[in-house]
C-alpha cells in the first residue's frame, strides 16, 4: 500500500530535491488540505508563506495534484459500479468519520497511459519544460510499477500527519 504523500516524496527528491522542504511542510497536513492549498488561486493569506504564482513552476504540485485526481477518479468509479441508489446516505457516513490519507490505488496499463497524460499535461500548464515533464512522468510510472513500500520518515518529519482533521 503506497501513499501518495511517500510516492510524491521519493520523485521530488529524485527529480527536484530543492522542494523537500516543501514537501515536508505539506507532509504535516491531511491530503484535502493539501490539496486546497496546491490549488488554490486566490489571494489571501498563503500558509506556505508564497503565493500561488511561485508554485506553477514546482514539480511538487504536478505530482500531488494529479495523483490525487486519479486516485479519486478510481474510487469514485468503484464506487458507483458498487453502490447506485445508496451513495449520498454512505457519504453521508463516511464524511462523518475521519478520513484517512489516500493510497494509491492499483493501475490497470490503459489507466498508467491516462496518469502519464495528464502529468505531462498538467506539467506543461505550469510551465516545465517537455524533456523535464517526460522525466517527471516517467519516474512517478516507474515508482507505480515497482510498487514502492512508505518511506522511512526523514528527521524531524512524522510518519503520519498529526493533523488528520
Amino acid at each position: 500500500m503506497t501513499l501518495i504523500r511517500d510516492l510524491v516524496r521519493e520523485v521530488v527528491a529524485e527529480r527536484a530535491p530543492q522542494e523537500l522542504p516543501l514537501v515536508d511542510s505539506l507532509r504535516t497536513l491531511h491530503d484535502d488540505e493539501v490539496i486546497r492549498t496546491l490549488t488554490r488561486r486566490g489571494q489571501g493569506r498563503e500558509p506556505l508563506g508564497f503565493g500561488y504564482a511561485e508554485l506553477t513552476a514546482l514539480v511538487t504540485p504536478v505530482v500531488w495534484v494529479v495523483l490525487d485526481q486519479v486516485a479519486r477518479r478510481t474510487i469514485d468509479k468503484a464506487t458507483d459500479s458498487a453502490i447506485t441508489r445508496s451513495r449520498a446516505r454512505l457519504r453521508r457516513l463516511i464524511c462523518r468519520r475521519t478520513v484517512p490519507d489516500q493510497v494509491l490505488p492499483v493501475f490497470t496499463p490503459p489507466e498508467l497511459t491516462v496518469l502519464r497524460a495528464h502529468i505531462l499535461q498538467n506539467a506543461a500548464e505550469r510551465g516545465i519544460a517537455p524533456q523535464d515533464a517526460e522525466a517527471l512522468a516517467d519516474s512517478v510510472l516507474a515508482r507505480i510499477a515497482a510498487g514502492t513500500p512508505p518511506s522511512l520518515p526523514q528527521s524531524g518529519t512524522p510518519a503520519e500527519p498529526e493533523a488528520l482533521g
